[in-house]
């Protein structure tokens, strides 16, 4: 489990919680045969919800793809400049 998602687990367990204390057993039921619009307003905010996550998800890998193509380049940069600087002290070390 990656950073990010341990925070969503972590936030969601605590909203869970929080809705398991304050909400009544049965509801759910109770919404559905009362009112069916509230019922459909959760659904789409609970679908939201989970679409959100995915895309956090989906931005987190991006973001950890950027990070390593950064350390990578810099990589390069730096193995580029080792190289570039060994012909210039083998031709020093020859001319003494």
């Amino acid at each position: 489990m990656n950073p990010v998602e341990r925070v969503l687990y972590r936030e969601l367990t605590e909203l869970l919680d929080r809705l398991a204390a304050s909400v009544p057993e049965g509801s759910l039921e109770q919404i559905r045969a009362s009112s069916p619009t509230l019922r459909a307003r959760l659904d789409e905010a609970e679908a939201n919800l989970a679409r959100v996550r995915s895309a956090l998800l989906d931005g987190y890998g991006r973001w950890r793809r950027a990070l390593e193509d950064v350390e990578n380049l810099w990589a390069l940069a730096g193995w580029r400049s080792t190289v570039a600087e060994e012909p210039a002290e083998k031709a020093g070390a020859l001319a003494a």
